[in-house]
């Protein structure tokens, strides 16, 4: 399960239906991650992580976001 709590997301890319998300997030170590979400319009219980997500730490919001871009296929410039 990802931990929600102790990030400062900085930046959310939604799909236009608006049934997934990206968050671009500041850790409490300061440096910045991303991960996917997705919700069900059955399900009140909001987003929940997909899965995909950085499996590293990056020093600016642009080179996550560039990471998070080459792993999520529905994610564009």
């Amino acid at each position: 399960m990802v931990d929600r709590k102790n990030r400062l997301v900085l930046k959310s890319f939604e799909t236009d239906d608006g049934l997934r998300c990206v968050d671009i997030y500041r850790g409490i170590d300061g440096l910045l991650c991303w991960d996917e979400w997705r919700r069900d319009p059955e399900d009140p219980t909001g987003w929940h992580a997909t899965g995909a997500r950085s499996t590293k730490s990056y020093e600016t919001e642009m080179a996550a976001r560039d990471a998070a871009i080459k792993s999520v296929s529905w994610l564009e410039r």
